[in-house]
């Protein structure tokens, strides 16, 4: 089990989001960002499932927002 103190998992900053990239959140929600757009300052993402397989349609957020939401990466 990979914990918090030991520095291998945080939350998710802007320098961070890239096309690819898997996040968590608290509950074990998983999303991989499909598009960046730094210049309209949106990013959009789909949810995966348990064998990270896409689960539901993309969904278009402002990265301010998606990092408010507290998001995870290890």
């Amino acid at each position: 089990m990979t914990r918090v103190e030991q520095g291998t998992i945080r939350k998710v900053k802007s320098e961070d989001l890239e096309v690819g990239l898997i996040c968590a959140d608290r509950d074990g929600n998983r999303v991989r960002l499909d598009h960046v757009d730094r210049e309209a300052g949106t990013l959009a993402y789909h949810f995966l499932n348990d064998e990270l397989r896409v689960q539901e349609g993309v969904r278009e957020v402002l990265i301010d927002k998606f990092l408010a939401e507290g998001w995870y990466v290890t």
